[in-house]
């Protein structure tokens, strides 16, 4: 029997006890305590995040709440009173601490009924889609908390290879995706281990509709889950182990089912000996290589583009640090100073939308998730069209994302169009959506304003240069002391920056 160790080439693993050979049991484990990780994944304190410059600080702050697709307005964070400059922050308590213990503060439950019901009555969704449009609409809609946390990450998971509905197969109808994502949820509410939510999951009907017999389950659950290729001969003993597992055709709507011939001889799948398809799952939810394989896919897609190796020693340190839950490697990584100050990389829709959105006062229209999420369009900016579809693709949306031409256009025509020249002007039409007008219903006035606008947008303030051809535009046009015109202006020509569709690391 080889031994555990040789599939660990990238990650330091701490077994804790002894290797048993027999079946582990799946157990809820208590969360009294959030894991804080040292060395590649320290988090950022308070600190050294003080030390920065009150630009900085913003830049960090909206580079937090823009990955959980929120986002600080420049009225929240600075005194504007007395206009631009210098910049003086409003609030001096630290930011990131407060954002933290926010996360961590459940709603109450009227105050979540309350926020559901509003969800309700501001948007249309169609029937069908809905699963795919309303987790957008609770991101959207629910403030920073507990409930919101454990939505955005159950959202994440769920575009990932790790627990991707696989909407774009012929066996996956909506109701998957609803049931994923529900589940999710549920489990992370009652503070479920990764263990236990990972048991869940590998079990569910769901996952079988993704990948559908006994030997294609088999092989993807231990590539997927434990980030083991090549391992046949598992494979094939796995099979058996699964052999009364099967999902039914089309004709029967694709059900899972648990037949009567169920495999009686003993079979060594991952150096542990199984009888039934329970037994393998339970191996692999229980198995080392788990939390360090999920650890993996997850750095890889919020450090995207840092070099391999700075990658596998952020996952080692995290790992070292005994996550228990989802939200442990999440918080983990968000905190961390190598994400908040270092990563570079391009954001995807919901990050740069959203965000922005946040920050400029901008209200949907009732149909706009259910525009956005919508599968079939071929003309509007949809998010499938952007080669970034919500709880769609069988392996979940990559790391990278899609820059080609017609995607990244269908991408820019959407900040553009739908959200920055996008101006509310009838505030009792549901089908009006925009910025709303108390977005420049301050005193600033010349280049203060297009400094604000500036930072609203893009987290930083205009240059010299753009102060210059901006400043003639506007003058041209006669629009000096038109705010709403001279903001047109401004908000088109940012909607062309790379720093609305990329974070950028603090210099």
């Amino acid at each position: 029997m080889q031994t555990i160790n040789k599939y660990l080439p990238i990650v330091i693993l701490f077994c804790i006890g002894a290797c048993n050979p027999q079946i582990p049991q799946s157990q809820a484990t208590p969360i009294s305590a959030r894991p804080t990780a040292s060395g590649p994944a320290v988090p950022l304190s308070d600190i050294d995040y003080n030390a920065l410059s009150n630009e900085q600080k913003y830049i960090v702050a909206n580079k937090l709440m823009g990955t959980l697709y929120k986002g600080v307005p420049v009225n929240d964070f600075f005194d504007l009173g007395q206009g631009l400059l210098p910049l003086k922050l409003k609030k001096n308590e630290d930011f990131l601490s407060t954002s933290q213990r926010g996360l961590s503060q459940p709603l109450e439950k009227t105050v979540k009924a309350d926020h559901l019901m509003l969800i309700e009555e501001k948007s249309k969704f169609n029937t069908e889609r809905k699963p795919i449009e309303y987790p957008l609409a609770m991101l959207f809609e629910f403030p920073l908390s507990q409930d919101f946390f454990n939505r955005w990450v159950a959202y994440k998971l769920a575009n990932t290879i790790l627990f991707s509905p696989a909407l774009e197969n012929d066996s996956v109808d909506y109701t998957d995706v609803q049931d994923i994502n529900y589940r999710l949820i549920t489990m992370m509410d009652a503070k479920k281990s990764i263990r236990d939510i990972v048991y869940e999951h590998i079990i569910s009907q769901e996952n079988w509709r993704r990948f559908r017999s006994p030997e294609d389950n088999v092989r993807e659950m231990i590539e997927v889950f434990l980030g083991l290729f090549d391992r046949d001969k598992d494979v094939a003993k796995g099979a058996i182990a699964c052999q009364n597992w099967y999902l039914t055709d089309a004709n029967q709507k694709f059900q899972l089912t648990i037949g009567f011939n169920e495999n009686g001889t003993m079979q060594e799948v991952l150096d542990t000996g199984i009888i039934n398809c329970y037994d393998f799952y339970r191996v692999l939810s229980q198995h080392p290589l788990l939390i360090p394989r999920i650890t993996t896919v997850l750095v890889n897609s919020f450090f995207m583009g840092f070099p391999a190796e700075k990658n596998t020693a952020i996952v080692n340190a995290i790992v070292a640090a005994n996550p228990v839950t989802f939200q442990d490697i999440f918080l983990m990584m968000l905190f961390s100073k190598e994400y908040l100050l270092n990563v570079e990389r391009p954001k995807e829709f919901e990050e740069t939308f959203f965000n922005i959105a946040s920050r400029i006062y901008w209200v949907p229209r009732q149909s706009f998730f259910s525009d956005f999420a919508n599968p079939s369009s071929q003309i509007f900016p949809t998010m499938k069209n952007m080669g970034q579809a919500p709880l769609t693709y069988k392996l979940g949306r990559f790391p990278e994302i899609p820059q080609d031409a017609i995607g990244f256009g269908f991408y820019h025509k959407a900040v553009r169009e739908q959200l920055l020249i996008d101006r509310k002007t009838d505030s009792f039409n549901p089908n009006d959506s925009g910025w709303r007008s108390n977005f420049i219903d301050n005193r600033l006035v010349g280049d203060d304003f297009i400094h604000y606008l500036f930072l609203s947008v893009v987290s930083r303030q205009a240059t010299e240069d753009e102060l210059g051809v901006l400043n003639s535009l506007i003058a041209d046009q006669k629009f000096q002391d038109k705010k709403t015109e001279k903001a047109m202006i401004v908000l088109d020509y940012s909607s062309r920056l790379t720093e609305i569709y990329n974070f950028k690391a603090v210099r």
